[in-house]
């Protein structure tokens, strides 16, 4: 078989050989183009919906907040709909399904958690008092023992043979919208559509629309117990750290009441005959704490209050 190459002049064989070199080169950039072009489509339609998702996942929020009469108003949720064509029979499924899956997928998760604790209140025993702990700073892996502080001041209330405090764990980042801060913030205020469980453990990091349930009164209620601050008392001692086996907690730990108020299910009569049975358990504990410390010379704390990072794939900054 005869070589082509020696049927065209050298200078032309080369010639061609050099445009078909660039040709190559030029459909390769051409790829590359395209491929880099499909990435940066795709992300910042990943972008567009992580955005998405992160402001429906805020305007639940403001919106659960806004039924339990934490907020009146909320300027997250935009009063004016957006401007959408009509669509009909199967493209209307598709389209709700692409534009509320997130919403599809929280209602699902809120139905399944309602049938857990619908199966859960039937099987478990009932606690003869709850404390709703959102303080982010590593508390929430003390629940245990501080659920074994807190049985020391309570009695059986429910009358089965045994004392038994329940404390609900559902720690706070006000800098996160991630989905464990959304389910930890619906936790907390489901807590707030009752007249029940009324005491809270928060920290300087609490959000103020949380700090704003609280009954601020106690400084002047007790005028002689210095570790009474606007949102209840003072967990700053060193030998309570060291009851609940956390020996780094903050300074800012405060242990607080709701104030009575008309709720979602109860009348503010009925919160209010609460709050004083769970007032008296609150005085023994503020009393103990007062006495021991000014017995032991406790100096207070040294571990500052936790940072919390503006970050939503981070929902806390604490370690235990």
């Amino acid at each position: 078989m005869q070589d082509n190459k020696n049927l065209i002049p050298d200078e032309d064989f080369e010639y061609e050989k050099e445009l078909a070199r660039k040709r190559r080169l030029e459909e390769e950039d051409a790829e590359k183009a395209r491929e880099i072009e499909e990435k940066e489509r795709i992300k910042a339609e990943r972008d567009k919906e992580r955005a998405r998702e992160q402001q429906l996942a805020k305007e639940r929020v403001e919106l659960m907040k806004m039924k339990n009469g934490v907020i009146e108003h909320s300027d997250s949720i935009s009063e004016t709909p957006d401007t959408t064509r009509e669509v009909k029979g199967f493209e209307k499924v598709t389209n709700f399904l692409y534009h509320y899956k997130i919403l599809v997928i929280f209602v699902l998760g809120l139905m399944a958690a309602a049938a857990y604790i619908i199966y859960d209140a039937v099987t478990r025993k009932k606690p003869d008092m709850t404390v709703v702990m959102i303080a982010n700073n590593g508390l929430e892996f003390r629940t245990e023992e501080l659920a074994d502080f807190f049985e020391k001041y309570i009695d059986d209330r429910n009358g089965d043979g045994e004392v038994y405090v329940q404390v609900i764990s559902c720690p706070l980042n006000p800098n996160s919208t991630d989905m464990t801060q959304t389910s930890n913030q619906a936790k907390a205020l489901a807590q707030l559509q009752t007249a029940e469980n009324l005491f809270m453990i928060v920290d300087s990091n609490t959000d103020p629309d949380f700090l704003d349930v609280l009954y601020h009164e106690f400084p002047n209620d007790y005028p002689d117990n210095k570790y009474m601050t606007e949102n209840g008392l003072s967990l700053n001692f060193k030998f309570f750290a060291n009851e609940i086996k956390y020996e780094s907690m903050p300074y800012d730990v405060v242990l607080g009441m709701r104030a009575p108020i008309k709720t979602v299910q109860d009348s503010k009569e009925d919160m209010q005959s609460n709050f004083e049975r769970d007032l008296k358990v609150f005085e023994k504990i503020a009393d103990d704490l007062k006495t021991k410390a000014e017995e032991t010379g406790d100096t207070g704390l040294e571990t500052p209050p936790a940072k919390m990072k503006k970050n939503d794939d981070s929902s806390s900054d604490s370690s235990k």
